[in-house]
């Protein structure tokens, strides 16, 4: 993991941290008494079902290298995307919970590299010469996911902290790779003569790539551990904050024979009803 990336999640993770500690601050007395009012489904000692909607954001990574076929190598990117998703939990007892989501994962990178590329130059009297020259390659990947996230939940009060782990099911519904090449030098030798304000064709020092394949699988699976903290609004409602970790266990996509993965850090929210 870059440098860089270490230090979004741990600016993420802070974030979070500071977010749970603050709601739970704020938490009515209520919320270490009983969750809701005994429910009927596995006798007295367990609560009532519950829906619920989460909504957050995720610090995506790629692992690996994508080899696309125009000759790049991309690794190392990292960025952001939303998360919205419904939820169905059902209490097994005050302690225990199973459940299950449904959504929709917005996930994207963006990663460059640098790529040498031979290419024709205009020399000032007119002429063209080619040239070997080393380009910034910018690439751009995002990624439309429906997830099903079917988990177990326990809860170390009747309300408070809580942990989870999940299995996330991806399927894939939309994916691109954009690219654009940049001019990391805007001068050449060519035959003891040097050329100087180079562009590209368009007077820019960038330029679009043609479309290139992703690569991307249409399923993907992984492992979703999280830890939240649960806060009673009414009796009928729960709110939740959540940190999330998604750890991918298969390929995302393989390119060139190249297998990779993208791993993801949410920061999302649960507001949860009570169904009796």
């Amino acid at each position: 993991m870059t440098y860089e990336m270490t230090k979004r999640f741990g600016t993420l993770m802070r974030a979070s941290a500071a977010m749970l500690l603050l709601f739970a601050w704020c938490a009515p007395s209520t919320a270490h008494a009983q969750i809701l009012s005994r429910g009927n489904l596995f006798g007295p000692g367990a609560p009532p079902p519950m829906v619920g909607v989460e909504i957050g954001f995720g610090q995506h990574a790629q692992q690996g290298t994508l080899d696309c076929n125009c000759g790049a190598l991309f690794t190392g990117g990292t960025g952001t995307g939303l998360l919205g998703s419904v939820l169905f939990e059902l209490p097994v007892n005050y302690e225990w919970a199973i459940g299950i989501k449904g959504g929709i994962d917005f996930k994207n990178f963006k990663t460059t590299t640098d790529l040498p590329e031979n290419v024709i130059v205009e020399l000032p009297n007119g002429d063209t010469a080619p040239v070997n020259m080393v380009m910034t390659r910018l690439g751009q990947l995002k990624a439309t996911y429906f997830d099903v996230a079917p988990y177990g939940q326990y809860q170390f009060f009747r309300m408070g902290p809580f942990v989870q782990a999940g299995l996330d099911i991806g399927f894939l519904v939309s994916e691109s790779l954009t690219q654009n090449r940049e001019l990391i030098t805007t001068s050449a030798t060519i035959g003891g003569q040097t050329v100087n304000n180079l562009t590209f064709t368009n007077g820019t020092l960038e330029e679009p790539v043609p479309q290139t394949s992703t690569g991307f699988n249409s399923l993907r699976f992984g492992l979703l551990l999280s830890a939240g903290y649960n806060i009673q609004l009414s009796e009928r409602s729960v709110f939740s904050p959540l940190l999330t970790y998604d750890f991918p266990l298969t390929a995302t996509g393989n390119t060139n024979g190249s297998a990779w993965k993208i791993g993801s850090l949410y920061a999302t929210a649960e507001i949860k009803f009570r169904l009796d």
